[in-house]
This record gives structure tokens, sequence and C-alpha cells, in this order.
């Protein structure tokens, strides 16, 4: 069983909510597996924006870890996990977010 866990560090960063629908989950890793991730660090400003991470029931590790900033005109994303850096922008980066909230 695998939960994602969200963050909205804007709104309040003590508490999280879960989703626990796998297809939500199947869509959010499809939104952010074609990125260009790369090595190099990309820029942010402050803390970032929300906080997301994949668990599965028995692992203490997180499968996925991601942090995102919402920036004009490309946001960025960064995996804790892979260590790697992605602009995302446009109808993903919406419908992220829509999935965040």
């Amino acid at each position: 069983m695998e939960v994602m866990k969200v963050a909205d560090l804007n709104a309040n960063p003590t508490s999280f909510g879960q989703i626990k629908q796998q297809q939500t989950i199947k869509r959010i890793d499809d939104i952010v597996r074609p990125l260009q991730w790369q090595d190099r660090e990309l820029p942010t400003n402050g803390d970032p924006d929300y906080s997301f991470w994949l668990e599965r029931k028995g692992e203490s590790l997180r499968v996925r870890n991601y942090e995102l900033w919402l920036n004009e005109p490309y946001s960025v994303i960064i995996d804790h996990v892979k260590l790697k850096y992605a602009f995302i922008s446009g109808e993903p980066l919406r419908e992220l977010v829509d999935y965040l909230k």
C-alpha cells in the first residue's frame, strides 16, 4: 500500500495531507517522471511551496521525495531521492498543484 503525503508549506508547514487513491498517485508520477531532470542545481528562492513524498507500508525510507517552488515563468522541482532538478511549467504544473492542494 502506497500513500503520498503532501505538505503545503505556505498554508500550514506543520501539517500534511494524504493521497491514498492509487490512480491519483500514478497520475502525479506520470507528471513528474518525463520532466527533463538534470544534475545541476537550479535557482530557487526561499523555502519550497510544497513538499510531497511517497511512502510504502513497512518501509522506513521514502520511495519518492519532492519539493516544489512555484516561480514565474518556470517553477522548480527537486527529487531528493535521485538528487535531480527540473523545471516545470504550463499544464503539467497546474495539474500537479491541483493534486497537491
